[in-house]
């Protein structure tokens, strides 16, 4: 097997920056992305623009399988990037970019996100199951955070 990668794209009515800040939470993943049982910071230095850069461990579980990684994690909400990197884990590579444009003038309020992954697994089976999923998997990433952007986001009528 090779390299599979997963790419989306959406236009969602908030801010680049604060879509970034808010994908560069991890810390808070656990309770909106469906498979990941556990994330905790390792390492966290703040960058000059609130944002941070540092390592992470995460714990994934599907079905029966349970595997736990650790990534590095850059967040820039100045420059609209979040990138996370392996450091170890059960993949041969893994790579994520995020990336946050506000909409262009005359264009709705917004900001355009695109999303994108390519990652392989040392164990050919996992791969191979993941990778038959990914159209799924990329669709369940995005709107989870599409959801936890709304919730946390959209401000709130009395």
């Amino acid at each position: 097997m090779s390299v599979a990668t997963i790419e989306a794209e959406r236009t969602l009515p908030y801010s680049a920056r604060d879509l970034c800040k808010l994908v560069g939470d991890v810390k808070s993943y656990p309770r909106f992305i469906p498979w990941l049982k556990a994330l905790r910071i390792l390492e966290q230095k703040p960058l000059g623009d609130g944002g941070w850069e540092g390592v992470a461990e995460a714990t994934v579980g599907w079905k029966a399988i349970t595997e736990r990684f650790s990534t590095r994690v850059r967040c820039s909400p100045e420059e609209g990037a979040v990138d996370v990197s392996l450091v170890k884990g059960p993949f041969k590579s893994l790579a994520n970019r995020w990336r946050f444009e506000e909409a262009p003038e005359g264009a709705p309020k917004g900001a355009l996100v695109k999303f994108w992954v390519a990652y392989e697994f040392k164990n050919p089976v996992l791969q191979r199951l993941l990778t038959f999923q990914r159209a799924h998997a990329a669709a369940r990433v995005m709107r989870a955070f599409e959801d936890e952007a709304k919730r946390r986001l959209t401000p709130q009528s009395n």
